[in-house]
């Protein structure tokens, strides 16, 4: 289904989005004033677990979806989307908590008029005129409760650049993932065919050698670690003077202090992201290589935080990630 897509316009509540002829089937979250409230609608939309619903992406779309990514970033949302990206939308919303205007990359396309959406692409959105160079994603989004919520909130609040869910749940798929085969093709931290991983490609290419950091808001179980809250760059390492994680440890409990906060080298728990293949991308490890090969040594720009389910309230992170990311 192709639409024309023209001049921005303004449409209730405080958003703006781009023209096209209005269609039945899709799933636009016009409502929508906040951008808690546009995510929260969006992963309430999302194919769910065991849902079947997820299409891997050609490579057609894939270079499509970097090239919107990419412009975007450029701090430009007037963009005329390809026709091979025709079940998403490009749109604007102008926040009613703070006036900040977001650009935002959302699927929309529900052929089926089932209240989800068709393919599970996910969403990227940019702050044009961010102070951080942060980005904020949340790949596991309806698995990993409220991570999505808490990773959009504290994109928001420190005014970070840019901020990345998946598209469904990470089980949502029956097949499992050619990249890493324990897990299912749906989930985009283990896989490499989704817009999720294109957009990290995209970062990466977008800032070379120019300093930023992407971080990944993950949930664990309660009695998964003995600490409340883990943190790592990706690597199985004892992480050095100065690397973030560190900084991060020490902001977060200067502000709650009773935490149990862990890193690697000082916790028994194993959740290091080792496997993680955004991770090992931001790591030095060739995009051709990432399903199978581990990382040798890591950059410092790729952050992995996995959380209890009582610690994914983003006020009590703000702070810490300011203090951090200065």
């Amino acid at each position: 289904m192709r639409f024309e897509r023209s001049i921005l316009f303004l449409l209730g509540a405080g958003v703006l989005m781009a023209s096209r002829p209005a269609a039945s089937a899709d799933l636009t979250c016009s409502s929508s004033a906040t951008l808690e409230a546009l995510v929260t609608c969006i992963r309430d939309q999302m194919p769910g677990r065991d849902s079947g619903i997820f299409v891997t992406p050609s490579s057609t779309q894939l270079t499509a979806w970097r090239s919107v990514v990419r412009t975007m970033m450029g701090g430009s949302c007037t963009i005329v989307l390809p026709s091979s990206l025709s079940s998403t939308r490009i749109r604007l919303l102008r926040d009613v908590n703070n006036g900040r205007r977001y650009c935002v990359l959302m699927e929309v396309g529900d052929r089926n008029s089932d209240g989800i959406v068709d393919l599970g692409l996910g969403t990227f959105i940019v702050d044009a005129a961010a102070e951080r160079e942060l980005a904020h994603s949340a790949p596991h989004a309806t698995a990993d409760l409220e991570t999505e919520i808490q990773a959009v909130s504290i994109f928001k609040a420190t005014r970070s650049r840019s901020f990345l869910m998946a598209g469904a749940h990470r089980d949502a798929s029956f097949t499992d993932s050619v990249c890493q085969s324990s897990t299912m093709s749906s989930d985009v931290a283990h896989n490499v065919t989704n817009a999720f991983h294109a957009t990290y490609l995209e970062l990466a290419a977008f800032y070379g050698s120019n300093p930023w950091w992407a971080i990944q808001w993950h949930g664990m179980a309660r009695d998964t670690c003995a600490e409340e809250v883990f943190a790592s760059h990706g690597m199985d390492v004892t992480p050095a003077s100065g690397d973030k994680i560190l900084d991060l440890k020490r902001n977060l409990l200067a502000n709650k202090p009773t935490w149990r906060v862990g890193v690697p080298g000082s916790s028994d728990c194993s959740l290091n992201a080792t496997t993680n293949v955004q991770g090992r991308l931001l790591n030095f490890v060739s995009a051709s290589q990432v399903c199978g090969r581990p990382a040798a040594s890591y950059s410092g720009r790729f952050v992995h935080i996995e959380q209890d389910p009582a610690f994914r309230l983003a006020d009590y992170w703000i702070n810490a990630v300011k203090a951090t990311w200065p």
